[in-house]
C-alpha cells in the first residue's frame, strides 16, 4: 500500500464551521459570551485570531461492529445415562425467546423435553438376564436318593425322587437384575442445546482518539451517522496501520501511539467475540484540538475530525 497523505483543515475552517454551527444551535449563548453591549451582534466578530489560545494535534482511529445477539452456533451435544442419575441434570424448558441480557446461565443447556429412553443392549430392555438356575442345574427340577426299606427283610434301597425346584420356581431358569442399566430396562439420552435467544442486530461504531475527551462518547456517534461526509485513510490492517500511520498524517507522538495501541486491543477482541462482526474497514482520522476562549472569560474547546476535504467539529461550548 503506498504512503498516502492526508491533510487537516486549517483553524480557520475549523473556527469558521463550529461558528455557523453555534450561531444555528446556540445563538444566545454565543452572543452572550462574545456579544458587545448595545451592539448588533453578528458572528463575523467572532475571530479565530482572538479566540483559539492554542491548537494541538491529534488522531483518531474509527471502525464499526455489529453486535449480534442470537442463540449459539455450537452443535447440538447428546448425552446418555442411568435413570437414577436424571434426578442429578438441571434441564430447562422454554416457551418462547429469552433476552440474553437477563440470562446468567450457559448458553447451551441441557433440553427437558429432549429426554427420551434408550433400550438397554445387555439385557434388550427386559430390566434382567435369565441364568441357568444353579441349584438344579437348569432342569427345574430337583432329583434326591430316598431311603426306601423293602418287603419283610426291609432291604435297603435307594429310589429317585424328583420335584420342581424351589429356587427357579420349576422352569430352570433365574432372572437377576442386569448389572447394566440396574433393572430400569432402560438408558436415558437428554440433548444439550442452544438457549433459544431473540435474534438481535445492533450497529456499534468504535471510536478511539488520542483527544481523549471526555465527549468521545459523543464524537463517536455523530462520526457514525454522518461517515460519508468524514474524509480518512482507511485500512484492512493494523499491521498496515501501525507502518503508515506517521507517513499519513504527517505527526506522530506518544498520545497517538498510545491510542494506536488501545485501538488494536478493541478490534482484536471484537474479533474473537462470537457476538460481534466487524463491518468496517479501519479509518484513520486526522484530528485538532482547539483550546479557546470567549470575551468574556469561558474556557472551551473545539475538536475536529477529518480532513480537509470533510470533517466534523465537535465542541463543549
Amino acid at each position: 500500500m503506498p504512503d498516502v497523505r492526508i491533510k487537516s483543515p486549517n483553524l480557520d475552517d475549523i473556527f469558521e464551521k463550529w461558528t455557523q454551527k453555534a450561531n444555528r444551535t446556540q445563538n444566545k449563548k454565543l452572543e452572550k459570551q462574545f456579544g458587545t453591549k448595545g451592539a448588533v451582534f453578528s458572528i463575523s466578530n467572532i475571530s479565530a485570531a482572538e479566540t483559539v489560545k492554542d491548537s494541538l494535534k491529534e488522531a483518531a482511529i474509527y471502525f464499526s461492529v455489529k453486535r449480534i445477539i442470537a442463540p449459539s452456533k455450537k452443535e447440538v451435544k447428546k448425552e446418555e445415562i442411568e435413570a437414577e442419575s436424571l434426578r442429578k441434570v438441571t434441564f430447562y424448558q422454554f416457551q418462547g425467546d429469552v433476552s440474553k441480557e437477563n440470562w446468567d446461565e450457559d448458553e447451551m443447556v441441557p433440553f427437558f423435553n429432549s429426554i427420551k429412553p434408550v433400550q438397554c443392549k445387555k439385557c434388550k430392555g427386559k430390566g434382567f438376564i435369565e441364568d441357568k438356575c444353579k441349584e438344579c442345574g437348569g432342569t427345574g427340577t430337583i432329583t434326591e436318593d430316598l431311603v426306601v426299606l423293602e418287603g419283610e427283610e426291609a432291604k435297603k434301597t435307594k429310589k429317585p425322587f424328583k420335584y420342581p425346584c424351589g429356587a427357579c420356581y420349576g422352569t430352570g431358569t433365574v432372572k437377576n437384575r442386569c448389572k447394566n442399566c440396574g433393572g430400569s430396562k432402560n438408558f436415558y439420552s437428554y440433548e444439550i442445546r442452544p438457549v433459544p435467544f431473540k435474534r438481535i442486530e445492533t450497529g456499534i461504531p468504535v471510536l478511539h482518539s488520542s483527544a481523549q475527551t471526555k465527549y468521545e462518547k459523543e464524537l463517536e456517534e455523530d462520526l457514525h451517522k454522518l461517515i460519508d461526509e468524514v474524509e480518512g485513510i482507511e485500512f484492512d490492517k493494523f499491521k498496515d496501520l501501525k507502518k503508515k500511520i506517521e507517513p499519513s498524517l504527517g505527526y506522530f507522538n506518544k498520545a497517538i501511539k498510545k491510542t494506536l495501541k488501545s485501538a488494536e486491543k478493541a478490534y482484536k477482541k471484537f474479533e474473537k467475540d462470537d457476538d460481534t462482526e466487524i463491518t468496517s474497514r479501519i479509518i484513520l482520522f486526522p484530528m485538532n484540538q482547539l483550546i479557546c476562549e470567549t470575551k468574556k472569560g469561558k474556557s472551551f474547546e473545539i475538536y475536529s475530525i477529518g480532513s480537509q476535504n470533510g470533517f466534523l467539529v465537535y465542541s463543549n461550548f
